[in-house]
């Protein structure tokens, strides 16, 4: 409701209001540099990291505002998860860790469950034909494709009701990008 951002100065969204239901897939198009990547970043409170910028309005989730004081902004990110236009794996992780990174940090320790939701969420996107033999390589030995399908398996592990992507097939080829979208 009411979704506003600035960059110091600069008013960069602008009222911004919509309601997107539940289980649906929803497209945000617009000319570069009208603000899409930084509305993205409202909705799960990232926008707020970057020094000078603001934010005002109210972000719903399952009705609570989650711009509320009183609201915990990591657990906000765990239920918003965020793939990015550019692909961002932890640098000193191996592929196995970076995707298991969230659950371990809500306190996963089994094994048999981290080995498993790799695989799951590696599957799902596209890339676990191509690493299953070198799990324990960096996530950063991967090229800059495998990279971001890193990345939406690191998202896709922790499960959250929303999913929000910035141009998450930039980077693939044709036919990774089928296997994302039908994702």
């Amino acid at each position: 409701r009411n979704v506003e951002a600035w960059f110091g100065d600069f008013y960069a969204v602008k009222g911004i209001n919509v309601t997107y239901q539940e289980k649906t897939i929803n497209a945000i198009i617009g000319p570069s540099g009208c603000g899409k990547s930084t509305y993205l970043r409202c909705l799960n409170r990232i926008h707020e990291e970057i020094e000078g910028a603001k934010t005002s309005g109210e972000v719903l989730l399952e009705g609570k505002n989650i711009y509320d004081k009183r609201v915990d902004v990591v657990d906000v990110r765990r239920r918003i998860g965020m793939v990015f236009q550019k692909p961002n794996p932890f640098p000193s992780m191996s592929i196995f860790d970076n995707v298991v990174a969230g659950l371990r940090l809500q306190g996963v320790t089994k094994k048999s469950i981290l080995l498993e939701t790799a695989e799951t969420c590696l599957k799902k996107a596209a890339l676990w034909d191509e690493v299953k033999d070198k799990i324990n390589n960096l996530g950063t030995s991967l090229s800059g494709g495998q990279q971001q399908r890193l990345c939406i398996a690191r998202a896709l592990a922790v499960n959250p009701p929303v999913l929000l992507m910035d141009e998450p097939t930039s980077a693939l080829d044709p036919i990774a990008t089928s296997k994302i979208e039908e994702l």
